[in-house]
């Protein structure tokens, strides 16, 4: 047996071993759709089904029709692009400037950011309430977009840093030789050439406000402020009378936002995450 069959053969078990692992991981989330898309009201069944038995999207209608569904839904989405906009806006000008100048400071900056990402977020909500408390913010949406922002400002600007590392400084020195602005230059070269980056980075910030319950639950007591997340929630508080149906339901409606965002830019997902996870 030469080298090549014998990488055949390897290939062959790595991606029998991928199929195998991908199968497993979509049990659950297959589990799920049956759930939503049956009458059944357990979560839970001793029979092994692969489709409905009782198919219908009853449980869809109830969702879709709730009184607060929509307001639940604007709120998400104010949340999760507030925080976008702002925390993106904030590390796409951070990182340009540690990756383009020299200044005091930045190597402890640089350090500060490594620190606080191998911190768990919830070590930081008890002082970030007690100062959110102190500014008179609680239950707006200011004071979460400012949690969540800060809470993926460090993982942002390292992304972007290392992305902007990649981009030849030589591309900015023609453009002012040939009389651009350093502004002009940041929004017409630097940025067109940093999509894939600021398209990941943009997806991952959006992902937190949009999925986060734990936050959101202590940071908000006014109900017209819930999220989604809350929302469904409330569903389920009651294992009792939870009706599971519709609360898969509603964490599929949830969940499309996101599937729908990473099917649009995954041409972005690796070039965006590997060069800015590689360099700096």
């Amino acid at each position: 047996m030469n080298l090549r069959q014998k990488q055949k053969i390897g290939d062959m078990f790595s991606h029998i071993f991928l199929i195998i692992v991908s199968l497993l991981t979509f049990i659950p989330i297959w589990w799920v759709l049956l759930t939503a898309f049956d009458k059944r009201v357990s979560l839970v069944s001793t029979d092994f089904i692969i489709f409905p038995k009782n198919p219908t999207i009853d449980n869809f209608m109830e969702v879709l029709t709730h009184p607060k569904f929509l307001m639940w839904l604007k709120n998400s989405f104010i949340f999760a692009s507030g925080t976008t906009i702002f925390a993106l806006t904030l590390a796409t000008l951070s990182a340009y400037a540690y990756s383009r100048f020299d200044f005091p400071g930045k190597k402890a900056g640089l350090a500060a950011y490594v620190i606080y990402m191998m911190l768990p977020t919830t070590a930081a909500l008890i002082p970030q309430l007690l100062i959110i408390k102190f500014l008179g913010i609680k239950n707006s949406y200011i004071s979460l977009i400012l949690i969540w922002s800060a809470s993926n400002m460090a993982f942002a600007v390292w992304n972007l840093k290392g992305y902007f590392d990649t981009i030849p400084k030589s591309l900015e020195e023609a453009a002012m030789i040939d009389g651009a602005s350093k502004f002009q230059v940041f929004t017409r070269i630097i940025l067109p050439l940093a999509k894939p980056a600021l398209a990941i980075t943009a997806i991952f910030i959006f992902t937190a406000p949009w999925t986060d319950y734990v936050t959101s639950y202590l940071f908000l007591t006014d109900a017209s402020k819930y999220t989604l997340a809350q929302g469904l929630y409330s569903w389920a508080a009651d294992f009792k009378t939870v009706s599971w149906g519709v609360f898969c339901a509603g964490s599929i409606i949830m969940a499309l936002p996101l599937t729908i965002l990473y099917v649009v830019f995954q041409r972005y997902l690796i070039s965006g995450l590997t060069a800015g996870g590689t360099k700096g």
